[in-house]
């Protein structure tokens, strides 16, 4: 029962990880690198390489940079692992999943391919948001999630509050 139990608590996190390494082999076999295949006005496919962090800030060109990147990263899925484990709010639990996911599939690139794969691109006109992927999604739903628990309880908390 132990054992269906954990692996329940991990299952978003692997369902995140399989649809992210999907697309990206997907895509990969799809466009060359900086193809860009419209789909909407305001959405596209483009394949790109994020060498750096978030919508690649801090570019890590150097094998030291990738390897702190990696250290970083490795370190960061730990914790949450860990946080997760502990975790008895199932909302709380959906977002690590959703995090560990999409970290792990960014992590799995960095090793595969030296950087991130990247390829949805949204736009208006000529202003165009970062290009980023399913796992970068992932991790920002997982944040918003455990937010969004941490807020209601907050606010559960005031309720509960007496005024004496």
């Amino acid at each position: 029962m132990l054992v269906c139990r954990n692996a329940l608590r991990f299952s978003f996190a692997f369902l995140v990880l399989f649809l992210d390494q999907l697309s990206k082999i997907a895509i990969l076999n799809w466009l060359s690198f900086k193809d860009v295949v419209g789909v909407t006005n305001f959405f596209n496919f483009t394949l790109t390489f994020n060498r750096g962090v978030s919508f690649g800030f801090f570019p890590a060109d150097t094998t030291w940079g990738k390897l702190f990147l990696i250290l970083i990263a490795v370190t960061f899925v730990t914790w949450l692992v860990f946080c997760l484990w502990k975790e008895e709010n199932l909302l709380s639990q959906v977002g690590y999943n959703f995090i560990i996911g999409g970290a792990v599939g960014n992590l799995i690139d960095r090793f595969q391919y030296g950087a991130v794969v990247d390829f949805l691109q949204f736009h208006l006109y000529n202003h165009f948001f970062p290009v980023f992927n399913i796992a970068d999604s992932a991790i920002t739903i997982g944040v918003i999630l455990i937010f969004l628990q941490q807020a209601w309880h907050v606010g559960k908390k005031k309720e509960g509050q007496s005024t004496i």
